[in-house]
């Protein structure tokens, strides 16, 4: 892994308890990094690594620059159920078998 790129083990953990959307992950890491990835980064970066993450779905978002929604990926664990709704909270918090 990049040097560039450590903050995906904090992903990892965050992914643990809930599923979360591109723009929510760029969102919270950029108060423990300096030069934090945007949502676009962390989506190309998250489907490079296909064996720890999987793409769940897109999920629709509003823009404050945009009067318009866009559609941003939302991201799990491989292994791990998460709920179909918001906040999409880990189911038992346990691995699917």
């Amino acid at each position: 892994m990049s040097i560039k790129n450590k903050w995906i083990k904090d992903v990892n953990i965050m992914l643990q308890s809930q599923a979360l959307s591109s723009t929510e992950i760029a969102f919270k890491l950029k108060s423990n990094y300096r030069y934090s990835p945007h949502a676009r980064k962390v989506t190309l970066v998250l489907r490079g690594q296909k064996d720890a993450f999987k793409e769940m779905s897109k999920v629709s978002v509003a823009s404050s620059l945009s009067r318009d929604s866009h559609q941003v990926s939302l991201w799990g664990l491989r292994g791990y159920t998460y709920q179909e709704h918001y906040p999409h909270l880990t189911l038992n918090g346990a691995l699917d078998e």
